[in-house]
């Protein structure tokens, strides 16, 4: 059984490519709409959202290999993989055809997925990312992710660190990531989840699934939105430009005055694009 409409989601597990992947069921009526997070994120990034979206889809926000409380993996993370992990899913659990939206991450790796399954796929929403990344943007990411501390000897220690690198966030948004991107280890530490392995996705190896992706993208005829924050590090205006080109189903939204993460910038007019493109 899904989770009700309304109350908290249900914990739920699914054995894909031999790993086991975590994904919360929101419940919902309808259409299965799949959400995926950002690189180091998870499946709780979409707290806000998920619930309200519930009143139209029935919604499973996934955490993708490496991320959350799902497996990590010595086979390391090509964006094929993550494809073919999101592939497997929707085939166990028969969501064709289903709705995808992804963020960053999310959204690379739904490049890959639809390339290839574009018929499994109702619409798809691909939220500030494209085939390749600005060079400075990735370099932002691995400072900013790469350099934080391995762990903490507290929470409190935790929270001090969210405020300084954070201070924009309100206490709520800084709890509620804590909770749900930290654990405690063997030792009594507090470690982050997302395996650091993730990071050369955003390095020399992410960069070499350029051509890949890009092609990819070609081949993508599903329904398809982009979403651009206009101020975002991330995904290039030139990029999107390019998507649009090649994509014959394709539109986009810029989000005027908003950074990469648009769910946040901008909650309101984020759900009022999605609802209107799913209608189309």
């Amino acid at each position: 059984m899904t989770a009700s409409v309304g109350t908290a989601p249900a914990d739920k597990f699914a054995q894909v490519s031999g790993l086991k992947l975590h994904y919360l069921d929101w419940g919902g009526k309808g259409r299965t709409h799949v959400l995926l997070h950002g690189i180091t994120g998870n499946a709780h990034n979409w707290d806000s959202f998920a619930p309200k979206w519930a009143q139209h889809s029935h919604v499973l926000a996934l955490d993708q290999r490496g991320h959350g409380d799902s497996d990590w993996t010595k086979e390391g993370y090509p964006v094929q993989a993550f494809g073919s992990d999101l592939y497997e899913f929707a085939r166990q659990l028969n969501l064709a055809p289903f709705d995808a939206t992804g963020h960053s991450l999310g959204a690379r790796n739904l490049i890959d997925f639809a390339g290839d399954h574009s018929d499994m796929l109702a619409h798809l929403v691909l939220s500030e990312c494209g085939p390749e990344l600005p060079r400075e943007g990735a370099r932002n990411i691995n400072r900013r992710v790469g350099g934080r501390p391995t762990s903490f000897r507290s929470w409190e220690e935790a929270e001090t660190y969210y405020k300084e690198a954070f201070p924009d966030w309100s206490p709520d948004r800084q709890q509620q990531t804590m909770k749900h991107a930290l654990r405690s280890n063997y030792s009594g530490k507090l470690v982050w989840k997302a395996d650091p392995e993730l990071f050369w996705i955003t390095g020399s190896f992410g960069l070499k699934e350029v051509p890949y992706l890009w092609a990819q993208c070609a081949k993508i005829t599903c329904k398809t939105i982009i979403l651009h924050g206009e101020k975002s590090e991330i995904l290039a205006a030139e990029t999107v430009d390019r998507m649009l080109a090649l994509m014959p189903n394709a539109t986009v939204h810029h989000f005027k005055g908003a950074t990469h993460n648009i769910l946040a910038d901008a909650p309101g007019e984020y759900e009022a694009v999605i609802r209107d493109f799913l209608k189309t």
